[in-house]
């Protein structure tokens, strides 16, 4: 198994497939157009990760992290998306990635990151305890969306 991060003038073909299937699973209605279209733009981002994990060619799962920079912490990191194929799940591609993503965000300066765990995905996958047992934590905040 092979873990990459994909960058500017990469075929990012598969990872936004990958992040359809993912998007579609949990219930988003972000088009798929636009998914692709992101995709494409973050992998030319530096302050941005876009991570697949590949078996004999075949991108099997995909993770996303973007970097920030505040006055509480310093540069930090989100990961925004990660999914494995159901029928690759349990095999520790997750960890693969979720060990990518913190190289990548310790080279980038950050001094952590955080997780945000849908609904669907602690209802249905137990996600908490998954990220808990990682080293995650619940610090107590609350996360809030407006949309632009």
């Amino acid at each position: 198994m092979t873990v990459r991060r994909l960058r500017a003038g990469d075929d990012c073909s598969h990872a936004a497939l990958l992040l359809q299937r993912f998007f579609a699973e949990e219930g988003f209605d972000t088009p798929a157009s636009i998914i692709a279209a992101r995709v494409a733009q973050m992998a030319g981002i530096d302050q941005c990760g876009l991570f697949v994990a590949e078996e004999g060619g075949q991108a099997v799962a995909v993770a996303t992290c973007s970097m920030e920079f505040g006055i509480e912490f310093g540069w930090w990191a989100e990961m925004g998306d990660l999914y494995v194929v159901p029928e690759w799940r349990g095999q520790g591609l997750s960890r693969q990635l979720v060990a990518a993503i913190e190289a990548y965000a310790r080279a980038g300066g950050a001094t952590g990151y955080q997780v945000t765990v849908t609904p669907f995905g602690e209802e249905h996958m137990g996600l908490k305890a998954f990220y808990r047992a990682m080293g995650f934590a619940d610090d107590g905040r609350l996360l809030l969306f407006k949309t632009l």
